[in-house]
């Protein structure tokens, strides 16, 4: 079977071509500025015209709250589309071809389960990139909750004093450890104008940036702990661009073993790599 996936993020487009539930080929495009459905999913297909005459599903994979409805934003500084937004209907009428949609982190979620290396039955993904999401295995099932919302992980507040998160609630895991966040302390902190791949990259050698790295890695492994803590799970995947950044998830674990025992969870990086979310969404036929 061939999959077109697509992964949508605040600032990407991941596209791929997955064959037998392998990644064939891929492509990235900006996320643009979005005016209509009819607009957006024209944009996406033009980009991979060549692959759609052997396609035959499609599976889509975005940040923010997905219902049958279409997609709506948690945090609109991430992702900012018209309310609702639906992508997956707009897709079907355009190709003919079975779609199915899925929050992106979720999507990873049952991917990283599907290629755990050890049989675990209650899992969370955790993807620390432009905002942080996550996704939840309990029993072996991919919990969505009533509404989907289950597995908006990055939305727990872990800092009441803290800053205000863009979904309108105040010291939010995504408004300290996110990629957003982290520039956004490297700019209020660090005289010299850097980027994150120059914050990690001078990390080692500079007080300031691994302070700044310290505090997200410090932020995610609290949130580690409390979902240890409220659902007794075997094991947390780690993904996305900071996430998977050198070097992090090691801090993350450090932080973690400083807990009491019970708080402590084993922490895996996520197999998909980068591209846990593009493969969640061809692997949301699967099982």
């Amino acid at each position: 079977m061939n999959v077109l996936a697509i992964d949508i993020g605040g600032t990407k487009v991941a596209l791929g071509l997955v064959s037998n539930g392998k990644l064939s080929d891929r492509k990235q495009i900006p996320t643009i500025n979005v005016t209509s459905v009819n607009q957006f999913a024209n944009h996406i297909l033009k980009h991979c015209q060549s692959w759609l005459a052997d396609v035959d599903r499609i599976g889509i994979s975005s940040t923010g709250l997905v219902t049958e409805h279409g997609i709506s934003a948690i945090n609109p500084e991430t992702l900012a589309f018209p309310t609702p937004f639906p992508l997956h209907t707009e897709m079907e009428k355009l190709t003919g071809k079975p779609v199915a949609m899925l929050n992106d982190a979720q999507a990873a979620a049952w991917y990283e389960y599907l290629h755990l290396a050890e049989q675990e039955k209650n899992m969370a993904y955790i993807t620390v990139s432009t905002g942080v999401g996550g996704g939840l295995v309990i029993d072996g099932k991919l919990h969505r909750g009533q509404t989907n919302f289950a597995g908006h992980i990055g939305h727990v507040v872990i800092d009441p004093n803290g800053p205000i998160c863009g979904c309108g609630q105040q010291g939010c895991v995504e408004a300290v450890a996110s990629g957003t966040a982290i520039n956004k302390y490297a700019t209020q902190t660090i005289t010299t104008p850097i980027n994150n791949i120059e914050l990690f990259d001078q990390a080692h050698q500079n007080p300031d940036a691994e302070r700044v790295i310290q505090q997200s890695a410090q932020a995610i492994a609290t949130l580690c702990c409390n979902l240890k803590a409220s659902l007794d799970l075997d094991v947390i995947v780690i993904g996305g661009g900071i996430g998977l950044a050198k070097g992090y998830l090691a801090r993350v674990i450090l932080h973690i073993e400083k807990r009491p025992l019970p708080f402590q969870i084993k922490l895996v990086p996520a197999k998909g790599n980068y591209d846990a979310c593009l493969l969640g969404a061809a692997y949301l036929f699967e099982h």
